[in-house]
């Protein structure tokens, strides 16, 4: 037995509409017929009919004969179909053969400069989560200023999938904390390898006191603030700004003392 749904959803596949997919098995069924009786025969109104049996004209699928007792309406036969295949294989012909070009011109409107500063505001476990994850974004390493306890402030699950992408994707961490407050490494992380990516210094808080952690990678400078109840942080989108805020953080870094345990 025909499963007449079936039927319409292969028609679908070759680009026919409900209507047009309904009213061209329905004129295979009936042969020569009228428009009122498509109307009668079909759930579709008489007005919209109109407009389907033009459209199945103009894809060689329908055509009208004219007699004596006015306007019928037949369906042709259904290898007709195959010129509505041709025509789709030449559209993804011409599709594939454009692509390349297409992602290389919509890829370099995507990597234009942003004329801007761009400023990204966070708040909440949510913020803190989702900006910590933007930092998988940097190209080969990330640094910073270590304050908050990231198994503590994200939870341990979370923060080492995060600490898996960073050594997955190579990219290396360099942080710079007030005391050495980290203990073994093995007691916060069990992701292997991550020794690899990751090197942390001490700074005397005379120098610089610490109170937030802060984030610098490709054209960002990002911090997050992090105390009892409070949580909030901002990403700052601009070159000049992650430059400067670079170049400070390499001269703190000469002056830091290397990490003391492993």
């Amino acid at each position: 037995m025909v499963n007449k749904l079936d039927l319409k959803q292969k028609l679908n596949l070759l680009g026919l509409t409900d209507n047009q997919a309904e009213i061209y098995l329905l004129l295979l069924k009936q042969g020569l017929t009228s428009l009122l009786e498509l109307s009668r025969q079909s759930t579709i109104n008489r007005t919209t009919i109109y407009r389907v049996v033009e459209d199945l004209k103009t894809l060689n699928l329908a055509e009208e004969i004219i007699d004596s007792r006015g306007i019928k309406v037949k369906a042709v036969a259904p290898e007709n179909l195959n010129l509505l295949l041709t025509q789709k294989e030449t559209e993804l012909t011409y599709l594939k053969s454009n692509l390349s070009n297409l992602i290389s011109s919509l890829s370099a409107i995507k990597d234009q400069p942003v004329p801007s500063t761009q400023m990204v505001y966070f708040r909440g476990v949510s913020g803190l989560k989702q900006l910590l994850w933007n930092i998988l974004k940097a190209k080969g390493e990330s640094v910073g200023y270590g304050y908050a306890d990231w198994n503590q402030s994200v939870g341990r699950d979370f923060a080492e999938k995060l600490r898996a992408e960073r050594v997955k994707r190579q990219i290396s961490d360099r942080e710079i904390q007030n005391t050495d407050q980290l203990g073994p490494m093995s007691d916060w992380t069990n992701i292997k390898n991550y020794g690899q990516i990751y090197q942390c210094r001490f700074l005397d808080k005379k120098i610089v006191d610490i109170k937030h952690d802060t984030y610098i990678y490709n054209d960002v400078f990002a911090f997050f603030h992090f105390y009892q109840e409070e949580m909030f942080g901002l990403e700052i989108h601009n070159p000049e700004i992650a430059k400067t805020q670079k170049q400070i953080f390499e001269v703190l870094w000469k002056l830091a003392k290397p990490e003391k345990q492993n």
